[in-house]
């Protein structure tokens, strides 16, 4: 084992913010690059070890086939790379590398973080690694990162350091509850009729051949507030099934009036508990679901109600098709930070868009002006399906 982000000295000034950066977990087709960065990387070790530094010769495809390899993208290629070994009470952080092109980007960091928070919801309570005592950088790196030094050894020819460092409880493992909270029925007075044929009930079994006849897809939106995204979305793609899931009936009466006021027929609507909907949809059903500014719940003691959680996430494992995708937008950074945390530890989603732009064709919603107005800047997440 051998642990390395294969850096230089840490940067101070980083040239960009590591929110750019991406992790996804490494594919087969992947091997080959992994390799070539980790030449790259460990290269300029070798004259002072005066051999070549282990992770050089590591069999980065044995650690993709047990899924315990992670790829950082950034500008749309992969920089650098991490392999690990899950275990309690102690996982092991084997190599961290990274392109040189890319050192001092932040790109290690987040590998780091990545697999801390795969160690923790796996129920590690210890991370343990080793580097060796010439790589200078990495030595600083681990200590700034919390990581304390626990022996030196010399071992298969190499001069050994090694750190641990305890894992906090996983914010992934706190628990969650279901549930609506707040007014259904806003001041406003608008009102629906549950008659109506773009509303539907989950009282029966799910068809949705029956219920969107017709569609190549099936997308779903949570929490839609007043429908423009929803209503802008299913005017431009016709072909695509849309369904609206919105608890406050003010919201629900607008979007159903809008859809009528525009001749949509490929949107349907139900009002109440999206993790319900969920439930009730049959496996890989969705194409892609959206979750647009949802309610951050704010005081800690209410964060089990936050829909992005570990059994949030299991939910939309099992209705989104592999390599569909869940769309996060928030303006609150706490929220964006949990959700990263959050689908970093969870084994059936990747990162792979964290960005201050919107999607293509992003008409805005009347929260994103909100916050705009109050000074908040947005973060655009893409979650894909493994």
């Amino acid at each position: 084992m051998a642990a390395s982000p294969g850096r230089r000295p840490i940067s101070r000034t980083p040239s960009r913010p590591k929110s750019d950066v991406s992790i996804r977990r490494a594919r087969p087709a992947d091997a080959d690059r992994l390799a070539v960065i980790a030449e790259e990387a460990f290269a300029p070790y070798i004259a002072a070890i005066g051999r070549r530094p282990a992770p050089m010769d590591e069999a980065h495809a044995d650690a993709i086939a047990r899924g315990e390899a992670l790829v950082a993208v950034a500008d749309g290629a992969v920089r650098g790379f991490a392999t690990y070994a899950l275990a309690r009470p102690t996982a092991s952080l084997i190599t961290v590398a990274v392109t040189p092109a890319a050192q001092g980007q932040g790109v290690g960091s987040a590998l780091i973080e990545a697999v801390e928070e795969r160690a923790r919801a796996a129920g590690a309570g210890t991370l343990a690694l080793y580097t060796n005592a010439a790589m200078a950088g990495n030595l600083a790196l681990y200590r700034a990162r919390g990581y304390t030094e626990v022996a030196r050894r010399h071992e298969e020819g190499f001069d050994r350091v090694f750190f641990e460092k305890p894992l906090a409880p996983a914010m992934a493992k706190r628990g969650s509850v279901d549930g609506i909270y707040g007014r259904r029925v806003g001041a406003s007075g608008l009102r629906v009729d549950p008659a109506d044929p773009l509303l539907f009930d989950i009282d029966r079994p799910c068809d949705l051949a029956a219920l969107l006849p017709g569609k190549r897809a099936v997308r779903l939106e949570v929490g839609f507030g007043g429908g423009e995204h929803l209503i802008e979305h299913a005017g431009r793609e016709p072909e695509v099934g849309l369904i609206g899931i919105e608890p406050f009936e003010t919201g629900l009466a607008r979007a159903v009036r809008a859809a009528r006021e525009a001749g949509l027929a490929n949107v349907r609507f139900h009002q109440g508990d999206a993790r319900q909907v969920l439930d009730w949809l049959p496996p890989a059903a969705l194409e892609r679901v959206d979750v647009l500014y949802p309610d951050p719940w704010h005081k800690q003691r209410h964060w089990k109600r936050r829909f992005i959680s570990t059994p949030g996430l299991d939910r939309l494992a099992r209705v989104v098709v592999p390599g569909g995708t869940v769309r996060f937008a928030s303006d609150i950074a706490g929220y964006v930070k949990w959700t990263r945390d959050h689908v970093a530890a969870h084994p059936q989603f990747s990162l792979t868009q964290d960005s201050e732009t919107p999607w293509p064709h992003w008409p805005g919603t009347r929260y994103e002006d909100k916050a705009r107005r109050e000074g908040r800047p947005s973060r655009y997440l893409t979650l894909t399906r493994e």
